[in-house]
Protein backbone atom coordinates (compact mmCIF):
# COMPACT_ATOMS: atom_id res chain seq x y z
CA UNK A 1 0.00 0.00 0.00
CA UNK A 2 1.49 3.07 -0.81
CA UNK A 3 -0.90 5.50 0.52
CA UNK A 4 -3.49 5.49 3.82
CA UNK A 5 -6.73 4.23 2.66
CA UNK A 6 -9.56 6.32 3.97
CA UNK A 7 -13.11 5.43 4.37
CA UNK A 8 -16.22 7.37 4.93
CA UNK A 9 -19.34 5.89 6.78
CA UNK A 10 -22.86 7.87 7.18
CA UNK A 11 -25.91 6.92 8.88
CA UNK A 12 -29.58 7.02 7.23
CA UNK A 13 -30.86 9.00 4.73
CA UNK A 14 -34.04 9.99 3.19
CA UNK A 15 -35.50 12.53 1.55
CA UNK A 16 -38.77 12.50 0.62
CA UNK A 17 -38.90 16.11 -0.43
CA UNK A 18 -36.82 17.38 -3.26
CA UNK A 19 -32.97 17.74 -2.03
CA UNK A 20 -32.16 20.66 -3.60
CA UNK A 21 -33.14 22.59 -0.87
CA UNK A 22 -30.40 20.88 1.65
CA UNK A 23 -27.13 21.97 2.08
CA UNK A 24 -23.97 20.53 3.95
CA UNK A 25 -21.46 22.19 5.04
CA UNK A 26 -18.01 23.38 3.20
CA UNK A 27 -16.61 21.27 6.43
CA UNK A 28 -18.47 18.21 6.24
CA UNK A 29 -18.46 17.99 2.51
CA UNK A 30 -14.46 18.65 2.12
CA UNK A 31 -14.43 15.29 5.12
CA UNK A 32 -16.20 13.27 2.97
CA UNK A 33 -14.77 13.91 -0.16
CA UNK A 34 -11.04 13.68 1.15
CA UNK A 35 -11.99 9.80 1.65
CA UNK A 36 -11.19 6.93 -1.05
CA UNK A 37 -15.08 5.33 -0.60
CA UNK A 38 -17.92 6.81 0.93
CA UNK A 39 -20.86 4.66 2.14
CA UNK A 40 -24.37 5.80 3.34
CA UNK A 41 -27.44 3.83 3.95
CA UNK A 42 -30.21 4.70 1.36
CA UNK A 43 -33.00 4.06 3.44
CA UNK A 44 -35.64 4.64 1.66
CA UNK A 45 -36.60 3.90 -2.39
CA UNK A 46 -36.98 5.87 -5.25
CA UNK A 47 -41.27 5.82 -6.06
CA UNK A 48 -42.34 3.56 -9.21
CA UNK A 49 -45.27 5.08 -11.21
CA UNK A 50 -46.87 1.67 -9.56
CA UNK A 51 -50.35 1.58 -8.02
CA UNK A 52 -50.12 -0.17 -4.34
CA UNK A 53 -52.50 -2.40 -2.13
CA UNK A 54 -53.32 0.13 1.07
CA UNK A 55 -51.87 -0.56 3.86
CA UNK A 56 -51.95 0.50 7.44
CA UNK A 57 -48.00 1.05 7.69
CA UNK A 58 -47.26 3.64 5.61
CA UNK A 59 -45.11 3.34 2.43
CA UNK A 60 -42.00 5.72 2.61
CA UNK A 61 -40.22 7.14 -0.85
CA UNK A 62 -37.32 9.36 -1.69
CA UNK A 63 -37.06 12.30 -4.16
CA UNK A 64 -36.21 11.52 -7.66
CA UNK A 65 -33.14 13.73 -7.36
CA UNK A 66 -31.77 11.67 -4.37
CA UNK A 67 -29.02 9.94 -5.55
CA UNK A 68 -27.78 13.10 -7.60
CA UNK A 69 -27.56 15.18 -4.43
CA UNK A 70 -25.91 12.47 -2.39
CA UNK A 71 -23.04 11.92 -5.41
CA UNK A 72 -22.34 15.44 -5.29
CA UNK A 73 -21.84 15.61 -1.93
CA UNK A 74 -19.44 12.91 -2.41
CA UNK A 75 -21.15 9.82 -1.60
CA UNK A 76 -20.07 6.77 -4.28
CA UNK A 77 -21.29 3.41 -2.35
CA UNK A 78 -25.13 3.07 -1.09
CA UNK A 79 -26.39 0.17 1.27
CA UNK A 80 -30.14 -1.02 -0.22
CA UNK A 81 -30.21 -3.40 2.79
CA UNK A 82 -32.65 -2.40 4.93
CA UNK A 83 -36.57 -2.43 6.51
CA UNK A 84 -37.79 0.02 4.05
CA UNK A 85 -36.20 -0.69 0.70
CA UNK A 86 -39.05 -2.90 -0.51
CA UNK A 87 -41.80 0.01 0.66
CA UNK A 88 -43.26 0.25 -3.21
CA UNK A 89 -42.10 -3.51 -3.92
CA UNK A 90 -40.00 -5.08 -6.77
CA UNK A 91 -40.82 -2.09 -9.03
CA UNK A 92 -39.27 0.61 -6.44
CA UNK A 93 -36.50 -1.64 -5.70
CA UNK A 94 -35.35 -1.58 -9.29
CA UNK A 95 -36.07 2.17 -10.16
CA UNK A 96 -33.62 2.36 -7.22
CA UNK A 97 -31.15 0.07 -8.28
CA UNK A 98 -31.32 1.56 -11.79
CA UNK A 99 -30.28 5.41 -10.28
CA UNK A 100 -27.26 4.01 -8.16
CA UNK A 101 -26.22 1.45 -11.05
CA UNK A 102 -22.86 -0.80 -9.17
CA UNK A 103 -22.36 1.73 -6.53
CA UNK A 104 -25.25 0.17 -4.41
CA UNK A 105 -25.26 -3.35 -2.77
CA UNK A 106 -26.85 -5.52 -0.03
CA UNK A 107 -30.12 -6.45 -2.03
CA UNK A 108 -31.48 -8.48 -5.00
CA UNK A 109 -31.65 -12.53 -5.54
CA UNK A 110 -30.45 -14.90 -2.71
CA UNK A 111 -27.24 -14.90 -3.78
CA UNK A 112 -27.15 -11.62 -5.29
CA UNK A 113 -27.79 -10.32 -1.47
CA UNK A 114 -25.56 -11.82 0.79
CA UNK A 115 -22.54 -10.85 -1.80
CA UNK A 116 -19.79 -9.15 -0.46
CA UNK A 117 -19.23 -5.39 -2.26
CA UNK A 118 -15.87 -5.58 -2.97
CA UNK A 119 -13.71 -2.41 -4.02
CA UNK A 120 -9.75 -1.73 -4.93
CA UNK A 121 -7.55 1.26 -3.88
CA UNK A 122 -4.06 0.52 -5.36
CA UNK A 123 -4.32 -3.43 -5.19
CA UNK A 124 -6.02 -3.71 -1.42
CA UNK A 125 -9.66 -4.87 -1.52
CA UNK A 126 -11.78 -4.31 0.69
CA UNK A 127 -15.02 -6.00 1.09
CA UNK A 128 -18.77 -4.42 1.82
CA UNK A 129 -21.30 -6.88 3.52
CA UNK A 130 -25.25 -5.12 4.36
CA UNK A 131 -27.18 -7.42 6.54
CA UNK A 132 -30.85 -6.49 7.49
CA UNK A 133 -32.53 -7.86 10.15
CA UNK A 134 -36.18 -9.77 9.39
CA UNK A 135 -38.36 -6.83 7.99
CA UNK A 136 -41.98 -6.42 7.38
CA UNK A 137 -40.96 -7.69 3.40
CA UNK A 138 -38.51 -8.72 1.16
CA UNK A 139 -35.67 -9.96 3.69
CA UNK A 140 -34.59 -13.87 2.97
CA UNK A 141 -35.59 -14.73 6.69
CA UNK A 142 -37.77 -18.25 5.38
CA UNK A 143 -35.15 -20.69 5.06
CA UNK A 144 -36.84 -22.72 2.57
CA UNK A 145 -37.90 -19.96 0.10
CA UNK A 146 -35.02 -18.01 -1.73
CA UNK A 147 -37.29 -16.99 -4.18
CA UNK A 148 -37.50 -13.43 -6.06
CA UNK A 149 -35.77 -10.33 -4.63
CA UNK A 150 -34.69 -9.51 -1.01
CA UNK A 151 -31.88 -8.71 1.62
CA UNK A 152 -29.16 -10.89 3.57
CA UNK A 153 -30.87 -11.71 6.74
CA UNK A 154 -28.59 -10.55 9.62
CA UNK A 155 -29.27 -13.76 11.56
CA UNK A 156 -29.40 -16.44 8.53
CA UNK A 157 -26.90 -19.28 9.25
CA UNK A 158 -24.44 -18.63 6.40
CA UNK A 159 -23.55 -14.82 7.21
CA UNK A 160 -20.49 -16.71 9.66
CA UNK A 161 -19.64 -18.64 6.86
CA UNK A 162 -19.40 -15.66 4.52
CA UNK A 163 -17.15 -14.07 6.80
CA UNK A 164 -14.77 -16.45 6.78
CA UNK A 165 -14.96 -16.95 3.24
CA UNK A 166 -14.77 -13.67 1.93
CA UNK A 167 -11.91 -12.99 4.50
CA UNK A 168 -9.55 -15.08 2.58
CA UNK A 169 -9.39 -12.82 -0.48
CA UNK A 170 -9.79 -9.62 0.79
CA UNK A 171 -7.57 -7.10 2.88
CA UNK A 172 -10.48 -5.75 4.97
CA UNK A 173 -13.97 -6.76 5.61
CA UNK A 174 -16.44 -4.44 7.00
CA UNK A 175 -20.08 -5.81 7.95
CA UNK A 176 -23.00 -3.01 7.54
CA UNK A 177 -25.75 -4.62 9.84
CA UNK A 178 -29.56 -3.05 9.26
CA UNK A 179 -30.72 -4.11 12.89
CA UNK A 180 -31.87 -2.74 16.60
CA UNK A 181 -34.05 -1.22 18.20
CA UNK A 182 -35.54 2.19 17.30
CA UNK A 183 -35.56 5.18 18.97
CA UNK A 184 -33.13 3.84 21.94
CA UNK A 185 -29.47 4.74 22.29
CA UNK A 186 -27.78 1.63 23.56
CA UNK A 187 -27.72 -1.61 22.09
CA UNK A 188 -29.44 -4.66 22.90
CA UNK A 189 -27.09 -7.49 24.67
CA UNK A 190 -27.96 -9.68 22.32
CA UNK A 191 -26.86 -7.33 19.19
CA UNK A 192 -23.86 -6.59 21.32
CA UNK A 193 -22.91 -10.25 21.04
CA UNK A 194 -23.89 -10.89 17.30
CA UNK A 195 -21.87 -8.06 16.31
CA UNK A 196 -18.61 -9.43 18.25
CA UNK A 197 -19.50 -12.54 16.66
CA UNK A 198 -18.95 -11.03 13.50
CA UNK A 199 -15.18 -9.53 14.60
CA UNK A 200 -14.65 -13.48 15.88
CA UNK A 201 -15.34 -14.78 12.10
CA UNK A 202 -13.01 -11.78 10.63
CA UNK A 203 -14.41 -8.86 9.97
CA UNK A 204 -12.52 -5.68 10.57
CA UNK A 205 -15.31 -3.63 11.80
CA UNK A 206 -18.77 -2.98 12.21
CA UNK A 207 -20.79 0.15 11.04
CA UNK A 208 -24.46 -0.49 12.05
CA UNK A 209 -27.67 1.57 11.38
CA UNK A 210 -31.63 1.53 12.02
CA UNK A 211 -32.26 2.92 15.37
CA UNK A 212 -32.34 6.19 14.02
CA UNK A 213 -30.09 8.00 16.84
CA UNK A 214 -26.47 7.24 17.82
CA UNK A 215 -25.69 4.57 19.99
CA UNK A 216 -22.29 3.87 21.91
CA UNK A 217 -18.90 2.70 20.11
CA UNK A 218 -16.69 0.31 21.24
CA UNK A 219 -13.00 -1.55 20.48
CA UNK A 220 -13.09 -5.01 20.47
CA UNK A 221 -10.38 -7.33 19.74
CA UNK A 222 -8.48 -4.08 18.34
CA UNK A 223 -11.41 -3.39 15.91
CA UNK A 224 -13.79 -1.09 15.67
CA UNK A 225 -17.91 -1.66 16.38
CA UNK A 226 -20.35 1.01 15.89
CA UNK A 227 -24.00 0.29 17.25
CA UNK A 228 -25.82 2.61 15.34
CA UNK A 229 -24.71 5.90 13.55
CA UNK A 230 -28.33 7.04 13.64
CA UNK A 231 -29.31 9.71 10.89
CA UNK A 232 -27.52 11.66 8.55
CA UNK A 233 -30.96 13.18 7.22
CA UNK A 234 -34.46 11.10 7.26
CA UNK A 235 -36.87 13.53 6.45
CA UNK A 236 -40.33 11.15 5.22
CA UNK A 237 -42.75 14.06 5.50
CA UNK A 238 -43.75 16.22 2.77
CA UNK A 239 -42.33 18.76 3.60
CA UNK A 240 -39.07 20.75 5.05
CA UNK A 241 -40.62 21.20 8.36
CA UNK A 242 -38.86 20.02 11.78
CA UNK A 243 -41.45 17.12 12.59
CA UNK A 244 -39.91 14.49 15.09
CA UNK A 245 -40.37 15.04 18.98
CA UNK A 246 -37.92 11.38 19.44
CA UNK A 247 -34.56 12.28 21.08
CA UNK A 248 -31.70 12.57 18.88
CA UNK A 249 -33.56 12.30 15.74
CA UNK A 250 -31.48 15.27 14.10
CA UNK A 251 -28.29 13.85 15.45
CA UNK A 252 -25.67 11.89 13.93
CA UNK A 253 -22.53 10.56 13.59
CA UNK A 254 -20.31 9.92 10.74
CA UNK A 255 -16.89 7.90 11.07
CA UNK A 256 -13.69 8.24 8.88
CA UNK A 257 -11.47 4.54 8.68
CA UNK A 258 -7.75 5.01 8.25
CA UNK A 259 -6.40 1.61 7.02
CA UNK A 260 -2.37 1.62 6.64
CA UNK A 261 -0.32 -1.58 6.38
CA UNK A 262 -2.83 -3.72 7.86
CA UNK A 263 -3.69 -1.38 10.61
CA UNK A 264 -6.74 0.53 11.29
CA UNK A 265 -7.70 3.33 13.39
CA UNK A 266 -11.10 5.81 13.00
CA UNK A 267 -11.83 9.10 13.87
CA UNK A 268 -15.58 9.89 15.08
CA UNK A 269 -17.63 12.67 13.90
CA UNK A 270 -20.82 14.55 15.14
CA UNK A 271 -23.10 16.15 12.64
CA UNK A 272 -26.46 17.50 13.26
CA UNK A 273 -29.72 18.01 10.25
CA UNK A 274 -31.07 21.58 11.05
CA UNK A 275 -34.28 22.13 10.45
CA UNK A 276 -33.71 18.97 7.25
CA UNK A 277 -32.39 21.51 5.16
CA UNK A 278 -28.67 21.90 6.44
CA UNK A 279 -26.38 19.15 7.39
CA UNK A 280 -23.06 20.02 9.40
CA UNK A 281 -20.69 18.99 11.83
CA UNK A 282 -21.98 19.15 15.53
CA UNK A 283 -19.10 20.34 17.96
CA UNK A 284 -21.20 21.07 20.50
CA UNK A 285 -19.62 19.10 24.07
CA UNK A 286 -22.82 18.17 25.75
CA UNK A 287 -22.78 15.66 22.54
CA UNK A 288 -18.82 14.56 23.49
CA UNK A 289 -20.27 14.32 26.78
CA UNK A 290 -23.85 11.80 26.00
CA UNK A 291 -21.57 9.84 23.68
CA UNK A 292 -18.82 8.54 26.75
CA UNK A 293 -21.78 8.01 28.46
CA UNK A 294 -23.09 5.35 25.77
CA UNK A 295 -19.74 3.75 25.01
CA UNK A 296 -18.88 3.46 28.98
CA UNK A 297 -22.28 1.65 28.75
CA UNK A 298 -20.92 -0.79 26.40
CA UNK A 299 -17.92 -1.91 28.42
CA UNK A 300 -19.24 -1.46 31.92
CA UNK A 301 -21.48 -4.05 32.74
CA UNK A 302 -23.27 -3.05 36.01
CA UNK A 303 -24.09 0.49 34.50
CA UNK A 304 -25.28 -0.98 31.54
CA UNK A 305 -27.67 -3.42 33.05
CA UNK A 306 -28.88 -0.26 35.18
CA UNK A 307 -29.40 1.78 32.06
CA UNK A 308 -31.32 -0.87 30.04
CA UNK A 309 -33.18 -1.76 32.38
CA UNK A 310 -34.49 1.87 32.96
CA UNK A 311 -35.20 1.43 29.04
CA UNK A 312 -37.01 -1.81 29.67
CA UNK A 313 -39.14 -0.28 32.10
CA UNK A 314 -39.72 3.27 30.47
CA UNK A 315 -40.19 2.39 27.09
CA UNK A 316 -39.84 -1.44 26.29
CA UNK A 317 -42.96 -2.90 27.91
CA UNK A 318 -45.14 0.51 26.32
CA UNK A 319 -43.95 0.23 23.07
CA UNK A 320 -44.95 -3.44 22.55
CA UNK A 321 -47.19 -4.25 25.70
CA UNK A 322 -49.53 -2.41 24.29
CA UNK A 323 -50.40 -3.71 21.33
CA UNK A 324 -50.05 -7.15 22.79
CA UNK A 325 -52.73 -6.41 25.09
CA UNK A 326 -54.88 -4.54 22.49
CA UNK A 327 -54.91 -8.16 20.65
CA UNK A 328 -55.58 -10.06 23.41
CA UNK A 329 -57.79 -8.20 25.61
CA UNK A 330 -59.26 -5.92 22.64
CA UNK A 331 -62.22 -4.33 24.76
CA UNK A 332 -60.29 -2.55 27.17
CA UNK A 333 -61.78 0.83 27.40
CA UNK A 334 -58.74 3.08 26.20
CA UNK A 335 -57.74 0.61 23.84
CA UNK A 336 -60.93 -0.19 22.35
CA UNK A 337 -61.78 3.80 22.04
CA UNK A 338 -58.89 4.09 19.97
CA UNK A 339 -59.37 1.36 17.72
CA UNK A 340 -63.21 2.52 16.80
CA UNK A 341 -61.49 5.81 15.98
CA UNK A 342 -59.06 4.10 13.75
CA UNK A 343 -61.59 2.09 12.38
CA UNK A 344 -64.35 4.60 11.46
CA UNK A 345 -60.86 6.57 10.04
CA UNK A 346 -60.37 3.73 8.19
CA UNK A 347 -63.92 3.17 6.57
CA UNK A 348 -63.94 6.73 5.74
CA UNK A 349 -60.82 6.37 3.50
CA UNK A 350 -61.70 2.98 2.39
CA UNK A 351 -58.74 0.90 3.59
CA UNK A 352 -59.28 -1.91 4.94
CA UNK A 353 -57.04 -1.99 8.42
CA UNK A 354 -58.40 -5.35 9.75
CA UNK A 355 -55.12 -8.00 9.14
CA UNK A 356 -52.49 -5.77 10.66
CA UNK A 357 -50.25 -8.78 12.17
CA UNK A 358 -48.98 -6.18 14.34
CA UNK A 359 -47.80 -9.01 17.00
CA UNK A 360 -46.41 -11.22 13.98
CA UNK A 361 -43.77 -8.26 12.92
CA UNK A 362 -43.60 -7.72 16.47
CA UNK A 363 -42.09 -11.10 16.86
CA UNK A 364 -40.36 -11.77 13.23
CA UNK A 365 -37.87 -8.92 14.31
CA UNK A 366 -35.17 -10.85 16.38
CA UNK A 367 -34.49 -7.42 18.00
CA UNK A 368 -38.18 -6.57 18.98
CA UNK A 369 -38.44 -10.34 19.88
CA UNK A 370 -35.51 -10.27 22.74
CA UNK A 371 -36.00 -6.25 23.92
CA UNK A 372 -39.86 -7.26 24.54
CA UNK A 373 -38.53 -10.47 26.70
CA UNK A 374 -36.57 -8.26 28.44
CA UNK A 375 -39.03 -5.60 29.29
CA UNK A 376 -41.61 -8.81 30.53
CA UNK A 377 -39.37 -9.91 32.85
CA UNK A 378 -38.15 -6.13 34.06
CA UNK A 379 -41.55 -5.24 34.53
CA UNK A 380 -42.16 -8.36 36.44
CA UNK A 381 -38.76 -8.41 38.73
CA UNK A 382 -40.02 -4.45 39.69
CA UNK A 383 -43.08 -5.07 40.84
Amino acid sequence: MNKEVRLFFAGDFCSTPSASAISVSEELKGLIQSCDWRVINFEVPLKPDVQMPLQKRKRFFQHDDVPGFLRGIGFNLFSLANNHVFDWGDEGLEKTKAALGSESFGVGTYDEAYQVKVVDVEGIKIGFMALSFAAYAGVFDDVTNHDGLGCAYINDLRVNHDIVEAKKHLDYLFILPHDGIEYIDVPLPETIARYRDFIDYGADGVIASHPHCPQGWEEYKGKPIFYSLGNFLFNSKSDYAFHSGLPHWYEGLCVIMSLDKGSISWEVMNTRNVDNVRIEVDDDPERETHNGRLCEYIVDQEKYDQYFNRVCRDLGYKKFMTTIDCTFHPFSLDRSTRELIKKWEAQTNKIDFTDDNAIERILAHDGNRSFLLHAIRRHRNSK
